[in-house]
């Protein structure tokens, strides 16, 4: 049962005990009292004392009047001195029914009744302990008068305090930043002495012993039922910890990625270097002139793939070299397309191009470099696409990016290859090295872009770049 279910029913017993108390013992006292005035009353007429009695027994009505009068005021301090402590648990229970964890119980009664405030106290203390300790973010309550009242342990931990050294400070006290002429802690402090919502998102603090910790912090409050502000919630997280764990995943993504590159440029290079080998041994014997030249091309075909290979490494090390400056896609789109219109031969694959009218699609690249990837989606399309299909190519821009897609019909890639793309040395093609989406992926990052893939069995595959405008082509 909760708090709420049973404080309602305190307030209708209350008033019940401030009415009958006194009355019962108003009535106790006045029937004995009654009683007493009519035995002697019968027992004087019985024995015949005469008139003189009669004052004698009128005044011991009066008295016993009097007396039940004291025992109906005796009966209702009673009722307070009982009722008043009760009324006072129930308005804190009330309160905590309503939210507000703030004060605690001082009643000045009978040890019983002392018992149950600390009691209520205890209860009360108990219920924010573990509403705040139970807690995985850190977390701070402050009162309405901005004074700590409760921390949850991640909170302790990462300023370094214990809760009851943070109990009573304001937050000027727990939050201390590490320049002293940074000003957003003290905007923060205004903030939520104003009430208005609150939030920063990167701001250095001092911990208890002095070191130095980035978080980021926001403010919430807890209102009563008649809108009052009771409490304000600062929820904080340790931006330290985040970035240390975003580098470790970082490094070990990079060294996945090494091991991945390492093992595909030792296969890459196992191969050439196994034949050089092999014909090398093949010219030191008394070969045919005819040989000898079909030795010597091989040999050059397999320098010129290694020579290839390490020109792909340098730009997938390197995506950003060359000169960046502005580039008109549009340009690139059509010089591409053109160039693999001759490239299709005699295969039935169609080649259109789709530019939204509208505003240049100027971007901050390197010409030779966005070219190389487009040409790399193009050519793709092409190759994967059957015949009587077609590759379209389509750019425009919206919220402020350009983007470029290149859809062909007829091919469909799985979810599990899709995944695996973009990784070195990962290829579905008979002879490919697996570093052409690699590397296109490695230069439209390198621009601040990114490249999407997205395929389906019926309508075909598409690849989407997308780059930011040059603030001209913003502007305009």
């Amino acid at each position: 049962m909760s708090v709420r279910a049973f404080v309602p029913a305190a307030r209708p017993t209350g008033a019940k005990l401030m009415l009958l108390l006194p009355l019962t013992m108003a009535l106790l006292v006045a029937g004995t009292g009654f009683l007493a005035v009519e035995l002697a009353s019968r027992a004087y007429q019985f024995y015949g004392t005469g008139a003189a009695v009669q004052p004698l027994i009128a005044q011991l009505g009066l008295q016993i009047a009097a007396i039940t009068l004291a025992a109906a005021v005796l009966g209702l301090g009673m009722a307070l001195g009982v009722t008043r402590p009760v009324r006072q648990v129930v308005g804190r229970l009330e309160a905590l029914a309503a939210g507000d964890l703030r004060g605690t119980l001082a009643i000045a009664s009978t040890s019983e009744l002392d018992s149950l405030g600390g009691a209520v106290n205890d209860a009360i203390t108990a219920v924010q302990r573990y509403y705040l300790q139970s807690m995985t973010g850190a977390i701070i309550t402050l009162d309405a008068d901005g004074r700590v009242i409760g921390s949850s342990a991640a909170a302790e931990a990462t300023l370094g305090y214990r809760e009851e050294d943070l109990v009573g400070r304001r937050f000027s006290e727990v939050f201390t930043p590490a320049d002293r002429r940074c000003t957003s802690l003290a905007a923060i402090e205004a903030a939520i002495a104003s009430r208005k919502p609150v939030a920063i998102d990167d701001v250095e603090i001092l911990t208890a012993d002095g070191r130095p910790v980035r978080i980021g912090i926001t403010a919430s409050y807890l209102q009563h039922r008649n809108s009052d502000v009771i409490g304000v919630t600062i929820a904080f997280k340790d931006l330290n910890q985040m970035r240390e764990l975003r580098a470790r995943l970082q490094q070990a993504e990079q060294l996945a990625t090494l091991g991945t590159v390492t093992a595909g440029v030792a296969h890459e290079i196992r191969n050439p270097l196994a034949a050089l080998r092999g014909l090398t041994e093949l010219l030191g014997r008394d070969v045919s002139p005819q040989d000898r030249a079909r030795y010597v091309t091989t040999m050059l075909e397999s320098i010129d793939r290694l020579n290839r290979l390490v020109e792909d490494l340098l730009v997938y090390s390197k995506p950003k070299s060359g000169t960046v400056s502005e580039v008109d896609l549009a340009q690139v789109i059509e010089e591409t397309v053109a160039m693999a219109r001759h490239g299709v031969g005699g295969r039935r694959v169609a080649l259109h191009v789709s530019i939204a009218p509208g505003a240049p699609l100027v971007v901050m690249a390197n010409r030779q470099r966005i070219g190389q990837v487009l040409t790399n989606l193009v050519l793709n399309g092409v190759q994967a696409t059957p015949d009587d299909g077609q590759v379209t190519v389509s750019a425009g821009q919206r919220d402020g990016r350009a983007y470029i897609s290149v859809h062909n019909t007829g091919s469909f890639i799985p979810a599990d290859v899709r995944r695996q793309l973009f990784v070195p040395f990962f290829t579905t093609k008979p002879g490919g090295t697996g570093l052409g989406l690699a590397i296109a992926r490695q230069i439209v990052t390198a621009f601040e872009g990114r490249i999407d893939v997205d395929s389906d069995p019926d309508a075909g595959t598409t690849f989407t770049i997308e780059l930011p405008l040059a603030r001209e082509a913003v502007a305009a």
